[in-house]
């Protein structure tokens, strides 16, 4: 699978099952592309960077909008770590910066594919 946005494919990693969501990027060195979180309906979404590695570009999407963009979202090794909220069927994590260096802001259409 891979999503589009401003004419851009990034390739995905998806993470359909409550362990792999739970997991995500945490203890992961780099992200070849995009990890997308799929959920069955819109909603509130909570998202945190404890034990991830990399800073990581977190967009909120309800169906093919991108709602809200956490950008540059540094790793966390604390106890208490920061949350990013947004509303959405589906979170997509991209590479810290990704964003920015893109052109990519809220209010863009994502196409999945």
């Amino acid at each position: 699978m891979k999503a589009i946005i401003n004419n851009q494919e990034i390739p995905l990693q998806i993470m359909f099952t409550p362990h792999s969501r739970g997991v995500g990027m945490m203890g992961k060195n780099k992200l070849d592309g995009g990890m997308l979180f799929p959920f069955g309906e819109i909603g509130e979404r909570s998202f945190w960077m404890k034990n991830c590695i990399i800073p990581l570009d977190i967009l909120f999407i309800s169906g093919n909008k991108i709602n809200h963009i956490s950008r540059n979202c540094p790793p966390c090794e604390e106890k208490y770590c920061p949350s990013y909220q947004g509303v959405g069927d589906k979170v997509l994590e991209l590479n810290g910066g990704y964003c920015d260096t893109n052109g990519i802001k809220e209010g863009d259409t994502i196409i999945f594919s």
